[in-house]
């Protein structure tokens, strides 16, 4: 929320990050809820373009009785996510020309908790329309290819570079981000909302835009070169 200001993220004792932040409905999940709508289908209400994140408080406030919907209604609420995006997609902006091993080493490094798979990986090139179209994506999650596209050549460098001391770390690349994939699949996501959600997955709690970028970029370069989504 514009007025808030509150971080989304703490650490573990163990120094992992820890989301505080809640989802919320934009259009209520449930008759009785504020600002709920009998015309939106039950499978839309839980996906990403219906929910904003927000602290505890903020939460709280906008699903009140009586004053949530009152001063909240869904079109105060889908301009504000709106906005936010914005500024965040420009930040990201800024620093994808930016990216390069450093924060490539930094954001990959839970990479060396996955085990590797035991066959081989094919990282072959396949046409990013075709694989954009395949998978229903449009809009925001579109333009986030065409940034990560756009370092597509420093994240292979990159993966090439780690692949002299640790040849299996392309395989475990790959099956880390494989296992959110698949159990996002399963649990029923698909098009702009599974390709946010992998998003998010890829950043694992960075707060820096460097970082965020860095990671969103080894995403795309999964995107295109292997069945990280649909071939």
């Amino acid at each position: 929320m514009p007025d808030c200001g509150r971080e989304f993220l703490s650490q573990s004792d163990s120094g992992d990050p820890v989301n505080v932040g809640e989802a919320a409905h934009i259009v209520g999940e449930k008759q009785g809820s504020a600002r709920y709508d009998s015309n939106m289908p039950r499978e839309r209400r839980n996906q990403c373009d219906n929910l904003i994140y927000l602290c505890a408080n903020c939460h709280r406030k906008i699903d009140a009785p009586g004053s949530g919907e009152r001063d909240y209604p869904a079109e105060r609420l889908s301009r504000i996510k709106t906005e936010h995006e914005r500024k965040v997609d420009e930040a990201m902006a800024e620093e994808f020309p930016k990216v390069g091993f450093p924060e490539l080493e930094e954001v990959t490094q839970w990479i060396s908790r996955v085990s590797s798979q035991p066959e081989e990986i094919s990282f072959s090139l396949i046409p990013v329309e075709s694989k954009l179209k395949k998978n229903d994506l449009s809009g925001k999650s579109r333009r986030t290819v065409t940034m990560g596209l756009s370092v597509a050549q420093e994240v292979r460098g990159f993966i090439e570079s780690a692949t002299q001391t640790d040849r299996h770390f392309p395989e475990r690349l790959k099956t880390g981000f494989l296992v959110e994939y698949y159990r996002l699949r399963e649990e029923g996501h698909v098009g702009d909302d599974l390709f946010e959600l992998m998003c998010g997955f890829a950043q694992r709690g960075f707060r820096e835009a460097s970082k965020r970028a860095a990671s969103q970029a080894v995403l795309v370069y999964l995107f295109e070169a292997c069945e990280v989504f649909e071939k």
